[in-house]
C-alpha cells in the first residue's frame, strides 16, 4: 500500500465577498497534488483578503502604497526545531 502524502492546509477567508473564490477542498486538492514529491506532511498557510487589507499589508510591509495580488513571508523555525521546509 503506497503511504499517502497530504499537506495541511490553514484557509483563512478574510473577505465579505466570498463569492467565485476556490474552496478549501479545491485547495487542498491542488495542494496534494502539487506536493506529492514532499518526503513528508506539510502545511501551508493561505490568506485571501480583500482590497483594504492588501494594500496594508502592501504598505507594512513593502512600504509601496497600492494593493497587491500576492504577498509571501518566510518562515523561520527556531534553532531547535528541525523541519524540512518547501522552498529549500
Amino acid at each position: 500500500m503506497t503511504d499517502t502524502k497530504h499537506v495541511i492546509l490553514d484557509l483563512q477567508i478574510a473577505c465579505e465577498d466570498q463569492q467565485g473564490l476556490p474552496g478549501e477542498q479545491d485547495f487542498q486538492r491542488w495542494l496534494d497534488g502539487t506536493i506529492l514529491s514532499f518526503q513528508a506532511e506539510s502545511e501551508v498557510t493561505i490568506r485571501l483578503v480583500d482590497i483594504e487589507e492588501s494594500h496594508q499589508l502592501n504598505h507594512t510591509y513593502r512600504n509601496m502604497d497600492k494593493p497587491t495580488n500576492v504577498l509571501s513571508f518566510p518562515f523561520e523555525a527556531p534553532p531547535e526545531i528541525e523541519l524540512p521546509l518547501l522552498g529549500i
